[in-house]
């Protein structure tokens, strides 16, 4: 699921929570779990995983 350009946990962002601006399935808040090339990947309570763009959210 993720890349070789991926970072896990060594990052300023990792941990945080955040906002999404649209939401996903009905879920709005999440927590910032990985870096991507394109932007993070995002963990919302249920447990599931969506890469997202950073202009995608608002930081806590």
């Amino acid at each position: 699921m993720y890349g070789n350009n991926d970072c896990r946990d060594d990052f300023e962002e990792y941990g945080k929570t955040c906002y999404l601006l649209v939401p996903w399935k009905g879920y709005r808040a999440a927590t910032i779990v990985a870096r991507t090339t394109k932007g993070f990947i995002v963990q919302v309570s249920s447990g599931a995983e969506i890469e997202v763009y950073p202009d995608e959210i608002e930081m806590d």
